[in-house]
């Protein structure tokens, strides 16, 4: 559910930018900076921390019961800079893009776009992730679970305005390690069990999307998703696909309303070794958003109101997963 908050956070201007698919006229700096507040309700036996802040607990009693729910806030920064060179119709860009809403993972990106006229634009950009934890072993009962670090780094591949289309394809691979990968560790699965159990690996997906404008007044993208968790345990190796729909209403003087929505679904490769059987999950998300221009005649900024709900409904409770939050802020645009 990578793109919920994203959407709700910077989309107004995103969604409403003309010509969005071509290079700029003009060499220089242009972007945007957001800093909110949020407060949110989490629900997740599997992890430990987002941005230092904890959201999972430590000491759970049951490996089949849903997690219990863990309320939480703090600081919302995300931004976006790109610099045009007209003459080439090149574009270096960098900006924070929240990756899957449900587990709060998001990525640092910097990369290049580069205009190849009637062909469209192509754009390449280096991943990294920002801080996370994990429990070493999820599967510890009645004591205390260690944190880890979960690192990821990767490419993201574009092309954009494809063929003078609204069309857009994005192909994404990113690595994903944790310093200590214990799982199972503490039930006494034998060493082949384990293996199925190890998150580490590649996350894969592709993208087709298209903007549609019918008038100045109504933009929507929607997106088809293949999303490949290529991970070494296959029993947590999952596929599957995925539907997305953003939309932007943008017919008020003041006032620019935002709402996304998106389902999918995803299967295990193989019998988890503890519960006996493959995981299948079931995700679901909705966003709604509002931003009202040039709050206390502030020009070029905008106030920013968003509320997220999302939930991923596993055959195996234990995996089951659950968001709510609030977030608020201002964003400058220039």
């Amino acid at each position: 559910m990578r793109k919920l908050v994203c959407v709700a956070i910077g989309s107004a201007m995103a969604l409403s930018a003309q010509a969005h698919d071509k290079i700029g006229e003009k060499d220089g700096l242009t972007g945007y900076g957001f800093l909110g507040v949020s407060t949110s309700l989490m629900e997740t036996n599997t992890t430990a921390t987002i941005g230092g802040t904890d959201v999972g607990d430590r000491r759970i009693g049951s490996l089949t019961r849903s997690p219990d729910s863990q309320g939480y806030g703090g600081l919302v920064p995300a931004f976006n800079l790109t610099y045009t060179f007209a003459g080439s119709r090149t574009q270096i860009f960098g900006g924070t893009e929240l990756e899957d809403f449900l587990s709060q993972d998001s990525t640092f990106g910097l990369g290049v776009r580069q205009g190849a006229g009637s062909l469209g634009n192509l754009r390449v950009s280096l991943l990294a992730g920002t801080r996370s934890e994990v429990w070493q072993d999820p599967y510890v009962v009645n004591a205390s679970r260690r944190k880890t670090d979960r690192k990821s780094s990767g490419v993201r591949l574009g092309w954009e305005h494809i063929l003078e289309s609204d069309f857009a394809v994005t192909l994404s691979n990113r690595k994903i390690k944790l310093d200590d990968e214990l799982s199972g560790t503490a039930l006494g699965l034998t060493a082949a069990q384990s293996k199925l159990l190890v998150r580490e690996g590649n996350q894969k997906k592709a993208d087709l999307s298209y903007r549609w404008m019918p008038n100045a007044n109504h933009v929507l993208i929607p997106t088809i998703s293949v999303i490949d968790y290529d991970l070494d345990g296959e029993a947590m190796a999952m596929k599957g696909t995925q539907l997305e729909l953003n939309y932007a209403y943008l017919g008020l003087q003041d006032w620019e309303l935002i709402a996304s929505g998106l389902v999918g679904s995803l299967e295990s490769n193989k019998t988890n070794p503890i519960y006996g059987k493959k995981q299948e999950l079931d995700r679901m998300g909705v966003s709604l958003g509002a931003t009202y221009k040039e709050p206390f005649g502030l020009k070029d900024w905008k106030a920013s109101a968003t509320l997220n709900y999302g939930q991923e409904d596993s055959n195996i409770d234990f995996y089951n997963t659950r968001i709510k939050s609030l977030t608020v802020g201002m964003l400058y645009s220039f």
